[in-house]
């Protein structure tokens, strides 16, 4: 395994690329790093080039003083794919990563030869005119509102176990599926999360952007995952008719943690 530091002159982000072939990029959520990523990498390693990186203000990597956006993330993963994938990558994404990834593919789809997201939170595409769509969406930003208030009234704990079970992983996850060294990572990693919350450009990604750009699409998603995702992946099939769809059964947000060999075989299956 080879690692480094790419220095963007505002930012430092830490990477780390394995094994040989085609180079894949993952781009990891909130809260977490790249080694949300530690079971899928290796076997996926075996046929490829595995490139994880910390993305800005996550762990290893640094982050400017200031109001972030989720376009200079694309920068970041677009740089990524410059100097440590040589120009040209497939992109996997996990949630606020497959955002990244989204909108990355949008900006410069002659650098992207695939993309495999998995439930991007495109809360923003869920229709007022659905009520339900609409009720799960109100539903998670006044969770969201309580994260971000218990994590400035300095409860870090509660405020990332809230926005863990109630928007992104479902009741009782914060114990049951997640290890004490991910959730302190989760934790440290809150204020990042808290900046990102700030950015009114997060959640209004638009995939159909990605329509007629000729770089295959696949959004996986977890059979039993919760009910807002599924809402989302209805609304990105709507935006982006081409999308192939591609169903893990039992698993939820997370598949690279509760299903990673379903989770590689799905990687292999696009590329």
């Amino acid at each position: 395994m080879r690692s480094g530091v790419l220095d963007l002159g505002q930012v430092r982000l830490a990477w780390t690329s394995e094994g040989r072939g085609d180079p894949i990029v993952f781009v990891h959520g909130s809260w977490d790093d790249h080694r949300s990523w530690d079971r899928v990498a290796t076997p996926i390693a075996e046929h490829s080039t595995v490139i994880r990186y910390d993305r800005r203000g996550h762990t290893a990597s640094t982050a400017p003083r200031g109001q972030g956006s989720i376009l200079e993330d694309v920068s970041d993963l677009l740089a990524v794919v410059d100097s440590v994938a040589g120009g040209r990558a497939h992109l996997v994404g996990h949630s606020y990563g497959s955002s990244i990834v989204l909108l990355a593919t949008a900006k410069r789809p002659e650098a992207v030869r695939s993309v495999l997201v998995h439930e991007p939170p495109l809360f923003a595409a869920l229709s007022i005119k659905d009520p339900l769509a609409d009720e799960l969406r109100l539903a998670a930003a006044q969770r969201m509102r309580e994260a971000a208030e218990l994590l400035g009234f300095g409860d870090v704990e509660a405020g990332t176990r809230t926005f863990v079970e109630h928007v992104g992983f479902g009741e009782g996850s914060w114990l049951g599926l997640f290890t004490a060294e991910q959730r302190a990572t989760m934790m440290a990693n809150a204020e990042t999360w808290l900046d990102q919350y700030r950015d009114p450009d997060r959640l209004a990604v638009d995939a159909s952007a990605l329509a007629g750009l000729g770089v295959p699409v696949t959004v996986t998603t977890g059979g039993d995952t919760l009910p807002i995702y599924r809402a989302v992946v209805r609304a990105i099939t709507e935006q982006l008719p081409e999308a192939r769809v591609h169903v893990i059964p039992g698993a939820g947000h997370a598949p690279q943690l509760s299903h990673p060999t379903a989770f590689v075989e799905a990687v292999r299956s696009v590329l």
